[in-house]
């Protein structure tokens, strides 16, 4: 195309000029002359002028015209983001697939030496930011995680990348969220919208001591607005530390170990998983994609909904998105493990598996028939179904706790999920059963409705420890579970609550580092029995209606405790004020004790506070917002009416109960109230003699209640021990499990506590005279139901102890039979076998049974067996034993804090473990005190029965010179039991012995 065609735009040349000032002059308005300026335009053959003010005229309509061009784009756009960009992720977030290297190459993340090319900064001065507070600000609010992480068995590394869509709740240029143990690669994160100009992070730096990484934008968030986090890369090293994500291992038949990766996220430790807002009320819905190797198989909360095979090597696979939950209840496990399945045709299909390692398959049964009545009973229960369409229970060789409710994906360690009938004990079906029908609760209650913070944390657990109890009496009504409730959970919580380092149920938690020491008894148990008050007192049928309807209320969401209570006021009709009962029950710690006085044509129910140490009863009565008063609903019936049950209320004082007639009245019917009952001598005496008469006049659990009750009104020195003791002499004709589970309890602090002293002998001859005909009875058979499998353990186990002949007779020829013939043990009595042939034999016998340990492939069966080599009298083999727990190869690390509290059975194994403990107690902090539960847990079981003032002084020291913090309340615990323990031994000990010797023949 030539040039010329089109027209060639030059200034007019001078002559032109000057011939257009001759011929046609301008002149203003006055006849002044004034200067142009001329564009001439040659076209071909004609030229066109142009004014300088008509150029400049032009130029200005052509900017406004585009500048009104800009303002309605933007306006339309704006309107567009308005009506249809309430998600404003978009293509700017970008793939998080492309965020990563190729997933099939061996590369699995950023190397150790690139690593060190990361951005690394803290925190600057000390001005009042966002970050300062211990707790995330609630700016910003998550709605939506996609994840993706690179599971790497080979190298034991993880990758990942993550994109947190956030809604801003309150204009701010910061963006903060947690992360911990795993390396950002800072330069890669920034922040998208399809919605508003580009934010770019001006700077960013970590807080390390509360988690936080920092985003500085260049402008605020907009308010109302969703904008995408975009952390393109980060890494992680699989460890065994059983937190975060982390790595586990087991060997196969063939001696070849095999890998797999597990997870375990609460309370904090999402943020070691993947970056995150890692608070329970930062819910948002998950999108996870895993990629893994190709000879394993990928787990997480949702069902698989495609994967891909990206090369030989490896695989990924996309799941579905998750509903509206917690981080810490995310999970992933990645493992060659098998699985049996059962499939629920109800509305939506429903899957249900049991998973665990080839070589166990057979143990997993018990758990999915279990599990499939458990769910079948608490979706009718709740009124609705599960809203994740599958549920995967998966057992693992290496756990931290029993297990944890994961939504979907619930992980257990091996003896909290497997059950082979051929050498598991029924106590380790009833364990099974227990932790199953307990994860199964916390799908409704902790998934579904989970507490806001952690100082609720109760809310979960206390609920789920009730409900555990109504799946499995309503699976198994001829277990008795609620009898066997009270012995083997409310009689010990009330031992840890009647202390004045115990904490209310509802407790402030300011620092996370807090939360793991709240994982205790007082939350689980206490607040189960605080419940199942409540579930007493308004009816079963309306204690059903209101749990529903608070799950149903608050579903995907989080509640405090009042919530609760309103819900449940208005489910009961408003019959009670339950907030304003229940409130003295978990907002103070402690319980109260409900004295019954005599007073001649009435009972006079007076209360006050139940301590131990009886010397700090009016000490710090300023701790509690109620004074320690409660609102108590007294239970009872009388002599004259023993089955017709009446209940009288203690509204933060005092009652009265007309008298009808003569005779005993026995309070806390069943045991159902958190609270236990003095009497005076002359009723005492009147309960010793019917217990003579006829004992089952007395339901199981009153039975057990009174020998509870009494034994620890006689350790906190407030009742003889003459009169426990007498209530004891009636046992040579008991044959129920619960009373004798009840005495042995109590016995075992006396054992405990004089078993360096003379009045052992006679506590033992005298307890050998109670077990020996009842032995007799029930003798040694593997046979029965669940409560007589129990009684006899318990009755063969004390007479093994005490040196019941035909007993010890009995568990040593079985032993001896067992080792040289290989003959098979009862499962339910081969724990006491075990440990009778360990005390009574030697080297070979102990290494005997360390060896079946490395062989056996039933967890339940090791674990029975670990526990039987602390009864040796050999004190080389103790210490060499406990030394084991720091040798990984010998003791995996979940099983260190089970096998010290082993050493808690014999008198001998305590001595050892008290000089282990004050010995090698920094060795412990050091190699597990980032363990969130097992220090807390050891402390206990290592002072339970120390009593003298040399020990208090070396542990104090010990403790003082090194203490985890989240161990505090625990070492504040066992000082304050020691010191009890020294008093009780200053009031009682010539007494009993006095008792015995009278008593013994």
């Amino acid at each position: 195309m030539e040039g010329d065609t089109f027209p060639d735009v030059t200034l007019a040349d001078a002559a032109a000029m000057e011939h257009r000032a001759q011929t046609a002059p301008l002149r203003n308005e006055n006849n002044d002359l004034i200067k142009d300026t001329f564009v001439v335009l040659r076209p071909k053959h004609k030229r066109f002028h142009v004014t300088r003010n008509q150029v400049i005229l032009t130029f200005l309509v052509v900017l406004l015209v585009l500048i009104v061009a800009i303002l309605v784009t933007a306006f339309v756009t704006r309107s567009q983001c308005d009506v249809t960009c309430g998600d404003c992720q978009g293509s700017q977030s970008g793939s998080l697939i492309s965020g990563l290297p190729d997933p099939g190459s061996s590369n699995t993340g950023t190397s150790a030496n690139s690593l060190n090319n990361f951005h690394k900064s803290t925190a600057h001065g000390n001005k009042s930011y966002p970050w300062t507070g211990i707790r995330l600000p609630r700016d910003l609010i998550p709605k939506q995680y996609e994840i993706r992480i690179k599971i790497d068995l080979t190298n034991f590394t993880y990758e990942g990348a993550v994109n947190i869509t956030v809604n801003v709740n309150t204009s701010t240029k910061y963006v903060i969220f947690h992360r911990s143990l795993i390396d950002i690669n800072e330069s890669l994160i920034r922040i998208a919208s399809n919605c508003t100009p580009e934010v770019k992070v001006v700077h960013q730096f970590q807080v390390p001591d509360k988690n936080f990484h920092v985003l500085e934008l260049d402008r605020e968030l907009d308010t109302g607005r969703n904008y995408t986090v975009v952390i393109s890369q980060y890494t992680g090293n699989l460890t065994s530390n059983l937190r975060g994500l982390y790595l586990s291992s087991y060997f196969t038949r063939t001696h070849e170990k095999r890998y797999l990766s597990a997870s375990q996220l609460q309370a904090t430790d999402a943020r070691k998983a993947f970056p995150c807002m890692d608070e329970p009320d930062m819910k948002a819905v998950f999108k996870l994609t895993i990629v893994y190797q190709t000879n394993y198989t990928a787990l997480t909360n949702m069902p698989a909904k495609v994967t891909t095979r990206l090369n030989s090597d490896w695989l990924m696979t996309e799941f579905d998105e998750t509903p509206v939950m917690s981080t810490y209840l995310i999970a992933v496990v990645v493992s060659d493990f098998k699985y049996r399945n059962f499939t629920f045709d109800n509305d939506v299909r429903y899957e249900l598996k049991i998973w665990a390692r080839e070589e166990a398959y057979s143990q997993t049964e018990h758990a999915l028939n279990f599990s499939v009545e458990t769910y079948k009973f608490f979706t009718d229960y709740f009124g609705m179904q599960d809203v994740v369409r599958k549920a995967d229970h998966i057992a693992v060789p290496d756990f931290s706790s029993g297990a944890m409710e994961n939504w979907g994906l619930v992980v257990y360690r091996e003896t909290s999920l497997l059950y082979d009938r051929h050498v598991s004990s029924s106590h380790n079906k009833f364990t099974v059963t227990l932790i199953v029908a307990h994860e199964i609760a916390h799908t409704w209650f902790g998934n579904m409705v989970t507490m806001k913070w952690w100082d609720d944390l109760w809310l979960n657990e206390g609920f789920a420890s009730l409900l555990m109890y109504l799946a499995m009496d309503h699976v198994y009504p001829q277990w008795n579970v609620f009898a066997i409730q009270v012995v083997v959970e409310i009689f010990p919580v009330m031992v840890k609550d009647a202390l004045t380092t115990s904490h209310p149920v509802s407790s402030p938690i300011a620092d996370p580092e807090d939360i793991p020491q709240h994982f205790d008894t007082i939350s689980y148990s206490k607040g189960m029995a605080v419940l199942r008050m409540v579930m007493d007192f308004a009816g079963a049928e309306n204690f059903r209606k209101g749990v529903s309807n608070y799950v149903q209320k608050y579903k995907f969401k989080n509640a405090e405790m009042s919530q609760l209570w309103d819900t449940f006021s208005e489910s009961f009709n408003y019959t009670f004020d339950i907030a304003k009962i229940m409130d003295t029950w978990t907002r103070q710690m402690g319980y109260p004790v409900v004295t019954v006085v005599d007073n001649g044509d009435h009972f006079l129910l007076t209360q006050k506070r139940f301590l131990l140490d009886q010397t700090l009863v009016n000490g710090d009565d300023q701790e509690s917002p109620f004074g320690y008063k409660w609102y108590i609903p007294f239970t009872y019936v009388t002599q004259e009416a023993p089955y017709d049950k009446k209940t009288i209320w203690l509204n933060l004082g005092s009652a009265t109960i007309p008298k009808t007639g003569k005779g005993w009245l026995l309070g806390n019917y069943e045991f159902v109230g958190f609270y236990r009952v003095m009497y005076d001598k002359t009723m005492w005496g009147m309960f010793a003699d019917q217990l003579m008469r006829n004992h089952t006049v007395f339901p199981e659990a009153n039975r057990a209640g009174l020998i509870g009750d009494a034994f620890t009104f006689a350790r906190a020195n407030v009742l003889d021990y003459d009169v426990a003791l007498n209530l004891t002499r009636y046992l040579e004709k008991e044959q129920s499990y619960i009373p004798w589970e009840a005495f042995h309890h109590s016995i075992e602090f006396l054992r405990g506590m004089l078993a360096e002293s003379d009045a052992y002998v006679q506590l033992q001859m005298y307890l050998r005279k109670l077990v020996g005909p009842v032995f007799e009875v029930v003798g040694a058979s593997d046979r029965g139901e669940l409560p007589e499998r129990y009684l006899r353990r318990v009755i063969l186990s004390m007479a093994c102890d005490v040196g019941v002949e035909n007993a010890v007779i009995y568990a040593k020829t079985m032993f001896d039979n067992w080792m040289k013939h290989d003959t098979p043990l009862p499962p339910d009595l081969s724990m006491l076998i075990c440990s009778v042939g360990i005390r009574e034999g030697g080297a070979a016998e102990w290494d005997f049974v360390w060896q079946r340990i490395k062989s056996t492939e039933v967890a339940a069966e090791g674990d029975m067996m670990m526990e039987s080599l602390v009864y040796t009298q050999k004190s080389w083999l103790l210490w060499r034993y406990i030394n084991w727990v720091f040798d990984s190869e010998k003791i995996r690390s979940q099983d260190v804090r089970v096998v010290i509290s082993y050493f808690s059975k014999t008198p001998w194994a305590r001595m050892v473990a008290v000089n282990f403990a004050m010995s090698r107690w920094d060795d412990l902090v050091r190699e597990f005190g980032q363990d969130q539960f097992l220090l807390r847990e050891v402390i206990p079981e290592v002072t339970n029965y120390i009593n003298t003032e040399f020990n208090l002084k070396q542990f104090e020291a010990v403790f003082k010179a090194n203490t985890p913090r989240g161990a505090s309340k625990s070492v504040d615990n066992a000082l304050a039991l020691i010191r009890a323990n020294i008093g009780w031994m200053r009031a009682n000990y010539n007494n009993i012995k006095q008792w015995l010797n009278t008593h013994n023949p």
